[in-house]
């Protein structure tokens, strides 16, 4: 038993293909727009996985060997069972574990030993994850005007929408 099949419809996986367009362009867009077979969607959340290692590289100022080549790694085993996905469905969950252990590899652990419990509750102090390392977001004055200007172009365009 599978997903449903890769059909010819603009708003089937629609939100992916928005995600696509917005961070990789219109050309990533137009490979799955109306039908992209399964070897383009492949090619798309490849390239989606490699912009997203080239942007922690390229962004993260400071970090430990140990967290960069965690990242690394679970990138690459991302990418590698997208690359083995024989239906739509596994890439999706392919992708979806993949970027959920960067999420938590980013705010700063992955809390692989919850798998021994029956369920984790849902409170702060299990969730608190500096256990190995703590993250800051600092901004600069230059960043902080860049923002500025960013959310004031944003809000114009919807105004004017």
């Amino acid at each position: 038993m599978h997903m449903t099949d890769i059909r010819a419809d603009l708003n089937q996986y629609y939100p992916m293909k928005a995600v696509f367009e917005e961070i990789l362009g219109k050309a990533s867009f137009m490979k799955v727009k109306d039908y992209g077979s399964l070897k383009r969607w492949k090619g798309e959340t490849i390239c989606l996985l490699k912009a997203v290692a080239m942007s922690i590289g390229a962004t993260i100022e400071i970090a430990d060997e140990d967290w960069k080549a965690e990242v690394s790694s679970e990138i690459k085993h991302g990418i590698s069972v997208v690359k083995s996905s024989s239906e739509i469905d596994e890439l999706f969950a392919a992708l979806a574990a993949t970027l959920a252990r960067v999420v938590f590899l980013q705010i700063g652990f992955l809390p692989r030993g919850h798998r021994y419990v029956e369920r984790v509750a849902l409170t702060p102090r299990n969730w608190k994850l500096d256990l190995v390392r703590s993250v800051q977001y600092v901004q600069n004055e230059q960043q902080r005007a860049t923002q500025e200007r960013l959310q004031k172009a944003r809000r114009a365009s919807s105004a004017g929408t």
